[in-house]
C-alpha cells in the first residue's frame, strides 16, 4: 500500500513513522524543508518539498499511484483543497485533519462525527484506520450516495461573480441539486449564510449531484 501524507508537522511525522515501521511505502510532502529533514531522520520515508497549492505539485507527483491520502497540514483550507483534488483523481481513501469548528460542520454534514484534535491521538487513530486495525478519523468518502464533494474557485471571468449564492442556484435550476457547505474567502472558511455575494477568489465547497457536476463547474 502506498500512502501520501501532506504535512510534516507532529501529526504527519508521527503517522509516517508508524506506517513506515509497519512496512508501508510512505511519501511525506511539506513546503518546509526543515520539517521534512526531521521526518526523514525519524523514518524511512520519501520526502518532497513543495507547496501543495502550487500547480506544479500535481505534475511532479503521480497522485493516482497512491492508495491513501492523508491531509494533515495545520490549515483547514489547504486540507479541504487536497480532499477536492484527491477526489478528482478518484482516490478512495482520504483522511483529513481538522482544526476549525466551521470545518467540523462541513464534515458533520457529510456524516463524519469522530473528531479528535490532539496531534498524538490523531496520528494513532489515523494509523489504526489506514492499517485496518480500528476506526479511521475523519474519513471523507469520495462519493456520498449520488453526490460528490466538489470545490470551485471563482475567477475574474466567472458569470456568477458579484451575485448572491441563493440567486445563482435558483436561476440555474440547481436548488436541491447543489448544497453549498462552505466558502473559503482567501483568509477563512465561512458558512454560506455569512457570504453576501460571490467574489473573485472565493472557493465554493459544495455537495453536488453527480449528474450536475458539469453545470456546477460552468458557474466558475
Amino acid at each position: 500500500m502506498r500512502i501520501l501524507i501532506v504535512g510534516a508537522g507532529r501529526v504527519g511525522r508521527e503517522l509516517a513513522k508508524r506506517l513506515s515501521q509497519a512496512g508501508y511505502s510512505v511519501t511525506i510532502v511539506d513546503k518546509d524543508g526543515e520539517k521534512l529533514e526531521i521526518a526523514q531522520s525519524e523514518a524511512d520515508v520519501e520526502g518532497l518539498q513543495i507547496d501543495v497549492t502550487d500547480p506544479r505539485f500535481y505534475s511532479e507527483i503521480d497522485i493516482p499511484s497512491y492508495d491513501v491520502l492523508v491531509a494533515a497540514t495545520d490549515k483547514d483550507e489547504v486540507n479541504l483543497f487536497l480532499v477536492a483534488m484527491a477526489m478528482a483523481y478518484g482516490m478512495e481513501k482520504i483522511y483529513v485533519r481538522v482544526r476549525m469548528k466551521e470545518t467540523v460542520r462541513i464534515l458533520t454534514t457529510l456524516g463524519v462525527y469522530d473528531m479528535i484534535v490532539e496531534p498524538d491521538i490523531i496520528a494513532g487513530l489515523l494509523y489504526s484506520g489506514i492499517t485496518g486495525k480500528g476506526k479511521p478519523v475523519l474519513l471523507s468518502d469520495v462519493f456520498v450516495g449520488r453526490y460528490v464533494v466538489a470545490a470551485a474557485t471563482v475567477t475574474k471571468q466567472s458569470p456568477v461573480r458579484g451575485q448572491r449564492l441563493r440567486d445563482v442556484l435558483r436561476s440555474r435550476d440547481l436548488e436541491g441539486r447543489v448544497k453549498v457547505l462552505a466558502v473559503f474567502d482567501g483568509n477563512e472558511i465561512r458558512e454560506p449564510e455569512e457570504v453576501v455575494t460571490i467574489e473573485e477568489g472565493h472557493t465554493i465547497i459544495a455537495l453536488v449531484d453527480r449528474e450536475y457536476l458539469e453545470e456546477f463547474a460552468k458557474l466558475y
